[in-house]
């Protein structure tokens, strides 16, 4: 029932750039209440937590009661609930930390295509000391550098400054180790190498309309400027001169209007349907065919920080 609610609302992962993003979305973050009286009629005291108002009821709900079945099942859930109790966080709001958590797991399965993965959804320095365990089961000497980065791990309890949780999602399950070398400076990803792909900037770097022509389904639609209708290819059509697929060129989207079609998206959600692909596979098989990059290099961060929202 959670994830029909959740998949209901997102509709489509793309509208959000960064877990973070989700979390705002709905809602599901503690924020502080200092302002006023409580229901005794005294002040509130300042550093007074309460969960934000905002979001789909309806999904805070479901999070809400999902999250109590977490902090039981859900290791990383689990922990980050008795850390927060433990340092005295009231219930209700290690709870609200718990379902922040839940948003990030779930932005992480989503984007990355790929099954949960419970190492990659604890915190870094317990992932650390797991796969250094890993390691020294098959016999394999650490580094100098492994063993420093274990012995200095941070001991993270919680949020601090900021309401997050103790750890973001990775949705690069790719790789089962990394080099502690790596951690002083940002990462700049092997584009030949499988693993999380930039879908933002992905599409920035093709159109809708070129991806139309590639699979020759823009011959067939009529209308002039940005906005074009034809028949749909995903479905019969009930009529010779059907116009059922309405395409915006400018906007980058399409959408079927027939009922037991209903396809939509943009450039890329077209291509994974047309390939009857799933969208991690769609977007290396769309940067393959069109010689794209499927991830920013480090310079292309700092120049463009704002990702497009084609």
């Amino acid at each position: 029932m959670t994830a029909a609610v959740l998949a209901a609302k997102i509709i489509s992962l793309d509208r959000f750039a960064t877990a973070e993003n989700l979390v705002g979305y709905f809602g599901v973050f503690p924020e502080e209440n200092t302002s006023g009286v409580d229901r005794q009629g005294n002040p509130v005291p300042p550093g007074t937590m309460r969960m934000s108002a905002k979001g789909a009821d309806l999904v805070r709900r479901y999070l809400w009661n999902a999250a109590k079945s977490a902090i039981q099942c859900n290791a990383a859930v689990r922990d980050l609930y008795a850390r927060l109790r433990a340092r005295g966080t009231r219930g209700d709001v290690a709870m609200g930390h718990c379902m922040r958590k839940l948003l990030h797991q779930v932005f992480g399965v989503w984007a990355s295509d790929q099954p949960y993965n419970e190492a990659a959804s604890m915190p870094r320095n317990t992932r650390r000391s797991i796969e250094v365990t890993s390691v020294s089961t098959i016999e394999k000497p650490l580094t100098p550098a492994t063993e420093t980065t274990t012995a200095a791990g941070h001991k993270r309890a919680g949020p601090q400054s900021k309401v997050v949780t103790a750890a973001t999602v990775n949705v690069d399950f790719a790789e089962s180790e990394v080099k502690a070398s790596a951690r002083a400076q940002p990462e700049v990803k092997d584009a030949a190498r499988p693993g999380s792909i930039d879908y933002a900037y992905l599409r920035e770097q093709i159109t809708l309309e070129q991806v139309l022509s590639h699979l020759g389904y823009l011959d067939g639609l009529s209308g002039r400027g940005a906005q074009r209708y034809g028949p749909c290819p995903f479905h019969v059509a009930t009529r010779k001169a059907s116009r059922s697929l309405c395409v915006n060129l400018k906007k980058h989207v399409f959408r079927c209007c027939n009922a037991t079609c209903q396809a939509h998206g943009n450039a890329l959600d077209l291509w994974a349907t047309a390939r009857h692909l799933s969208l991690y596979e769609a977007a290396l098989d769309l940067a393959k065919t069109f010689q794209l990059n499927i991830r920013r290099t480090r310079e292309e961060a700092t120049r463009n920080p704002e990702l497009s929202t084609r």
